[in-house]
């Protein structure tokens, strides 16, 4: 069978289906730790307090046990199980420094209803490696599943669900910065929207910056795709000087650059499957019409300079940002 995707195992696990063995692997750390408070969920029960979870499961460090001390927390009566009337659940971190893994293998059942087990095993790893012969086994037998990276045109989706989760309205230029931070991962994305959820308090319609900073970020950058360069000029003076503002901004400048290549390619065809904001949609083809395509692959270029020269050189940010404009908008 193949390696399953997140959202059947929650299929699965709404439908009240459970496997013995799952193998939760990849660099999101995020999806591992979501789909495991599912799992947990089904396995122990919805009305088990959070403060007996520590009672009711057994977790285990692959640097410190064996394979075979993971079979035998898996198969023996633990008092978590005999307290909550459910399979045994043994947590497994850093699994892929398991010795011995081949005896997981004495575990491996078809996945069944929760009366019907006697144990479930959730080992998170970083990687899988294909190599190995007992991987191959692994994914034939359990329940392997990928938590990659996630796919940076699908990243605004990602972006807008953590939002919904946290009650949080945030303005579309807030929402592009935070598809550009750099490292990338769920994690990262989840904190700074945190920072957002206590500036803001409880008026949802408040983001981190003060409405006028907001709204001065959107209309800098309508201004400059717009090839406006009075109105573009007029406001580097706000935020070349602050490197935390100018930062985010020039983050923020060349993601829309990036989507509006892609819109020019092939008369618009670069966007398609792509999930974005529809008025974003419409604003890159408002703003095709005024680039050509050779002007805006310069004007990454250019942008790839500028981030440089704001981090590692002594220009002077205000006449770096200026000459940037002048460059590409017009009188």
């Amino acid at each position: 069978m193949p390696k399953l995707e997140p959202k059947i195992i929650q299929k699965e696990l709404e439908d009240g289906l459970i496997w013995p063995v799952y193998w939760l692997y990849g660099q999101e750390r995020m999806k591992s730790r979501e789909l495991l408070k599912r799992i947990r969920r089904v396995v122990l029960g919805d009305s088990i307090e959070p403060s007996a979870i520590q009672f009711a499961e057994t977790v285990l460090d692959g640097k410190e046990v064996s394979g075979e001390e993971v079979v035998e927390a898996a198969l023996s009566q633990s008092l978590g199980s005999l307290l909550t009337q459910s399979p045994n659940l043994v947590v497994v971190k850093d699994a892929h420094f398991l010795k011995n893994i081949e005896t997981l293998s004495e575990l491996f059942r078809p996945r069944a209803k929760k009366s019907e087990l006697s144990h479930v095993c959730v080992l998170i790893s970083k990687d899988l490696d294909g190599r190995k012969k007992f991987s191959k086994i692994l994914v034939e037998k359990a329940a392997v599943v990928p938590c990659e990276e996630i796919a940076e045109a699908d990243r605004e989706a990602w972006i807008q669900y953590l939002m919904k989760r946290k009650n949080l309205q945030l303005s579309l230029p807030q929402v592009a910065y935070l598809t550009t931070l750099d490292p990338w991962n769920l994690d990262i994305v989840d904190q700074e929207l945190e920072k957002y959820s206590l500036l803001q308090g409880d008026d949802p319609s408040l983001g981190q910056l003060p409405i006028e900073e907001r709204f001065r970020s959107d209309d800098w950058i309508e201004a400059f795709f717009n090839r406006d360069l009075k109105q573009a000029l007029k406001q580097v003076d706000h935020f070349a000087k602050q490197v935390e503002a100018s930062l985010p901004l020039l983050g923020l400048l060349a993601w829309n650059t990036r989507y509006l290549a892609m819109a020019q390619a092939d008369s618009g065809q670069g966007l398609r499957g792509l999930k974005v904001n529809p008025y974003f949609v419409e604003r890159l083809h408002r703003w095709s019409k005024l680039w050509k395509l050779s002007e805006v692959l310069d004007l990454q270029t250019e942008l790839a300079h500028l981030d440089f020269s704001l981090k590692q050189t002594p220009l002077v940010p205000l006449g770096v940002w200026s000459r940037l404009v002048m460059k590409f908008c017009h009188a």
